[in-house]
């Protein structure tokens, strides 16, 4: 979905005990929806610091804007994740660190991740691939991956992990057509789950479930996603216009993408059935009166 793939960025603390129960809380985890602890070490200075996997992905902002309009089936699969987080965290089964808008993604396979980084930690060193990461031995110290000379700290911005997760789902609910039924109800109580209090978190993600059935998440690719640029085919016998190059292109048009009608195309397989179809149609009828 983007070009930048998996990555890591190593998080250095500030306040030990803060930054550890993060780092243990995370390192327990099995839930698919939270970015996992890659590896723990020390930096040069000697202080803590961990890497934690940003998956491969979409913000959600962007991923809303090529999905479209979401119906309320699509919005209830990318929020009952984060709400089942919100709840977790707001009863205390789960730490959530720090996040930003952007840190809620829509990963390869349209589920959503909170890439959040630990509390009480700054940005250090150079952000690196999970491959590298991966390399490191198990049960070591190891360095973080460029890292020579110790980096001025400094803190992106960013709110409460349980206050990101709520925004980001009032971004999903905002994106549903407003006419929705379910509209009132829903924005009304993610409004009210915006207080953090246990309860209210509770009651968005009751009246999320019971907002729709859900459905998918899917988005059409860029157009030119699958097209092989600097790929040259066999030499054509053309006229000198051209005209059979014009020809073949306006009938691969009609294969890929459909015969136009109207304001859309319709493919080209239901055309032909279509015509098929009509032209049984007629020849049963001139055999019934031919009788």
């Amino acid at each position: 979905m983007d070009d930048d793939g998996e990555r890591s960025g190593w998080w250095a603390a500030t306040s030990e005990d803060v930054f550890l129960g993060w780092v243990a809380d995370r390192s327990a985890s099995t839930d698919r929806h939270l970015a996992p602890v890659l590896s723990v070490g020390r930096t040069p200075d000697g202080r803590l610091a961990a890497a934690a996997l940003r998956p491969s992905g979409l913000p959600i902002g962007t991923a809303l804007d090529r999905i479209g309009v979401p119906n309320a089936g699509v919005a209830v699969t990318l929020t009952m994740p984060l709400l089942d987080l919100a709840v977790a965290a707001s009863g205390g089964a789960i730490v959530l660190g720090t996040a930003s808008p952007d840190d809620v993604v829509v990963d390869d396979s349209g589920a959503v991740v909170l890439c959040d980084r630990p509390p009480a930690s700054v940005a250090f060193g150079a952000t690196v691939s999970s491959v590298a990461l991966s390399a490191t031995t198990r049960g070591t110290t190891p360095t973080p991956h460029g890292a020579r000379a110790l980096p001025s700290p400094r803190t992106p911005p960013g709110v409460d992990g349980l206050e990101a997760v709520l925004l980001a789902v009032r971004q999903v609910w905002e994106r549903v057509d407003p006419r929705d039924p379910c509209r009132p109800t829903v924005d009304a109580a993610v409004r009210a789950a915006r207080s953090g209090r246990p309860d209210d978190v509770t009651a968005a993600r009751s009246t999320v479930r019971g907002a729709a059935a859900p459905r998918p998440v899917r988005w059409d690719p860029p157009r030119d996603l699958f097209d092989f640029v600097g790929v040259t085919g066999p030499e054509r016998t053309t006229t000198g216009d051209g005209s059979l190059d014009a020809v073949l292109e306006h009938i691969r048009d009609l294969v890929e993408h459909g015969v136009p009608f109207r304001s859309r195309r319709v493919p080209l397989r239901q055309v032909v059935v279509a015509v098929v179809v009509a032209v049984g149609v007629a020849g049963a009828a001139v055999l019934g009166l031919s009788r």
